[in-house]
């Protein structure tokens, strides 16, 4: 055998022990994937095999004696091999005993953070440190459980292919790189079109870049659609602009949400709105000169004026033609990348139709300004500063990259209302928060200081342009000014909700469904309290705790009212409440679920009697699922409130017309504006509510705005503290349930 032999194996050895070294090192450092070890070591003892298979194996088989000089290096290739073995063996027993220290930090501490980040919403860093276990421990199922707690794995495509995808936080611009179109890629958040907002961008070269306020949730969902995320050229006419996908359109803000969802076409809309230097071509280019810009123009009372007086009126402060907030023509210097602000409606609409554009209808804006419920997102984050900024300074963004729909400047839309004024939506610098999420209109004359506007080009296709640019009545109440009703005025009323008590005759319909391991379901029918009717009782008991029970009676939000479906109630929302040992009971009430009926369509108070009796008649559901409570000796009489959304709304009704309720809670509630019959309103007995009241509110709520509907609720709430209690949460209409459910559970028990 010959000694080059001997020192090839020792030599292979000595190099590939030192790269192993080497990359188990980068991994650490790096952060890279433990599989790059695993095949690297595989590779490095197929070499070392192939090594004494080509070279040393053949020598010895050829040689008949091997002399004493032979024999030295047999025993030098043994304690080679030896010396390897021992070394290949001690990596991956020091990288086993690694991961085993990685387990344990996962197990002990880890997922506990994890859990914590995930119910506080901060998604992306429990992704992160779910994924740094991950990838560790690629096979260990308990982690991958965390990783998919804290991440959702979705298809994403553009069109064109090859587009750079990245996310970010939403108070960070630093961009996180996930891979390039198509692919299949981790997002940190949950199923959700609600919870755990990012920042999402798609950039190409050549391309605009794709900007969208979303979460994981709402990614999946184009990706189950099969949908792809276009892109724009640079070169498209279009500039600064970003285009909205068609589609059926719905308002989700106060006060609009019964309006009819509008079918829209695929439309334009300015990503910033028009700035000082973009006023001043169209104050350039004679835009108060040019009568075919300007409207017939209405002055506060309603009447006719000439064009003249109109340009008579639309002057700066020093009386030439432009905002009320420039002088001598022009605006402030540094200012051109400002919003223009001092404007009319007109003088927006005359601008709009100079650049080949108009002015926004409340469908248009409000869909490219949210989804749904971004507003906790976006509100927080816009300038509400009370001084102007650049456009785009402020680096939240809408579902479609619009920057400052909230905030900056209020800003003008088409639709008219029945009172004279013009929309006018977002808010402006000095506004507060929620004006991003109420109705508002101003008359259009009107010059305020924070009045600005963006534009749109609506395709001449559009053919429900008239049905989006609707006639609105505007819906506005000073609560405070109501006075409570007396004693004889309350006994009236109350005994409208009155009943005789007569037999409930409940039938079992299903005894036991089990749900999980925590509660199963029944479901018993009872006679109700009027018109011979039946319904059902949905009732959730808890698997783990001793009766009887403490039960929580619930008033559902108003999709109950829309679905025709209660069979598939499995009580998950509140299904801590079971966890905790008391039993749920969802009626269906008259006019919810199967019992829904046409003369009651939506939530929407109007002044019809169908409406008052509407109320009455869900009262008296509720209080007869007391009388079955009272009958069963598995549930306490102790019999708390829990309504969510519309449920939290009538809580007045229920609270002041049931005397067996010993507490309420009322979740993302408020009042509404709307005129309705005084026995069928809930402002009518908020002053005769004596039991305790806790409301959890979403304080950029696109339902019910704080200052005008949650506040005086609860400041009319005839309670002192602590028998009422009010918390908010940086939310829209959906604070985080790990976080109501734990407030809900100490009121109920304190």
């Amino acid at each position: 055998m010959n000694n080059p032999i001997t020192k090839l194996l020792a030599s292979y050895f000595a190099g590939a022990f030192g790269l192993l070294q080497i990359v188990d090192i980068a991994i650490d450092r790096l952060s890279l994937p433990v599989e790059i070890l695993n095949y690297l070591l595989i590779l490095t003892v197929v070499g070392f095999v192939g090594i004494l298979t080509y070279s040393v194996f053949p020598s010895l088989i050829k040689a008949n004696k091997p002399n004493v000089k032979q024999k030295k290096s047999i025993i030098s290739i043994v304690v080679i091999v030896m010396i390897f073995t021992l070394s290949v063996s001690n990596i991956f027993l020091f990288r086993e005993s690694s991961l085993s220290d990685v387990r344990n930090e996962a197990y002990s501490s880890g997922f506990a953070l994890i859990d914590n980040l995930t119910e506080n919403e901060r998604y992306i860093e429990a992704y992160q440190l779910a994924n740094s276990y991950h990838e560790k421990l690629p096979k260990d199922s308990l982690v991958l459980k965390k990783l998919n707690q804290s991440s959702l794995e979705v298809n994403i495509n553009s069109k064109p292919e090859g587009a750079s995808i990245f996310y970010s936080d939403l108070d960070s611009d630093e961009w996180v790189f996930v891979g390039k179109t198509p692919t299949k890629a981790r997002i940190p958040g949950i199923n959700s079109g609600a919870r755990g907002y990012i920042k999402f961008k798609l950039a190409k070269e050549g391309y605009k870049d794709y900007l969208s306020l979303t979460t994981a949730g709402l990614i999946g969902r184009v990706s189950f659609n099969k949908e792809k995320y276009s892109l724009i050229p640079i070169s498209h006419k279009n500039t600064n602009m970003v285009q909205v996908p068609k589609g059926p359109t719905r308002l989700f803000v106060s006060e609009l949400g019964d309006l009819n969802i509008v079918n829209l076409e695929s439309y334009w809309i300015d990503k910033y709105e028009v700035t000082n230097e973009q006023y001043q071509s169209f104050i350039n280019a004679g835009g108060y000169k040019k009568r075919e810009y300007w409207d017939i123009i209405l002055n506060e009372d309603g009447n006719t004026i000439s064009w003249e007086q109109g340009m008579s009126i639309f002057v700066d402060k020093s009386g030439l033609n432009g905002p009320s907030t420039w002088t001598n023509g022009t605006y402030e210097v540094n200012k051109k990348d400002f919003p223009v602000l001092g404007i009319s409606w007109y003088e927006a609409r005359a601008y709009a139709k100079w650049a080949g554009k108009s002015l926004p209808t409340i469908y248009h804006w409000y869909k490219a300004a949210m989804f749904w419920g971004e507003s906790g997102a976006i509100s927080p984050r816009s300038n509400f500063s009370g001084s102007p900024s650049e456009v785009g300074k402020f680096s939240i963004f809408s579902s479609y990259g619009c920057y400052d729909m909230a905030g900056n400047a209020r800003e003008w839309g088409t639709n008219p209302h029945k009172n004279g004024n013009r929309s006018v939506m977002g808010g402006g610098y000095d506004d507060d928060t929620y004006y991003f999420t109420d109705n508002f209109s101003q008359h259009p004359i009107n010059r305020y200081k924070t009045n600005g506007f963006r534009c749109v080009i609506i395709p001449e296709n559009e053919t429900n342009l008239a049905s989006a640019d609707t006639l609105i009545q505007s819906y506005t109440r000073n609560f405070y000014s109501h006075k409570p009703i007396s004693d004889e005025v309350f006994n009236i009323y109350n005994g409208m909700f009155k009943y005789d008590k007569t037999p409930i005759n409940a039938t079992i319909i299903e005894d036991r469904i089990d749900i999980n391991d925590a509660w199963y379901k029944q479901v018993v029918e009872i006679d109700a309290a009027y018109n011979e009717e039946r319904f059902s009782l949905n009732i959730f008991i808890p698997k783990n705790e001793n009766p009887p029970f403490k039960t929580v009676v619930y008033v559902p939000g108003s999709g109950s009212i829309t679905s025709r479906n209660s069979k598939n109630l499995t009580g998950n929302r509140m299904g801590f409440l079971m966890r905790s040992g008391y039993a749920l009971i969802i009626p269906i009430y008259k006019g919810t679920y199967e019992r829904g009926y046409p003369e009651f369509p939506n939530y929407v108070e109007n002044k019809s009697k169908v409406y008052a009796d509407q109320m009455i008649m869900m009262v008296k559901d509720y209080s007869r699922a007391i009388d079955y409570v009272e009958e069963q000796d598995d549930l306490s009489n102790s019999v708390y409130y829990y309504g969510i959304s519309w449920g939290g709304m009538l809580g007045p009704l229920f609270l002041a017309n049931e005397s067996r309720i010993k507490k309420a809670v009322w979740q993302v509630a408020g009042l509404g504006a709307r005129e309705t019959r005084p026995e069928g309103n809930p402002l009518t007995f908020l002053s005769r509510i004596n039991k305790p009241v806790l409301m959890l509110n979403g304080i950029y709520d696109q339902y019910f705005p704080f200052e005008t509907s949650q506040k005086p609720m609860y400041d009319l709430l005839p309670l002192k503290e602590p028998m009422k209690k009010m918390i908010t949460y940086k939310s829209a209409h959906s604070p985080p349930a790990s976080q109501t459910s734990k407030e809900v559970l100490q009121w109920f028990r304190e």
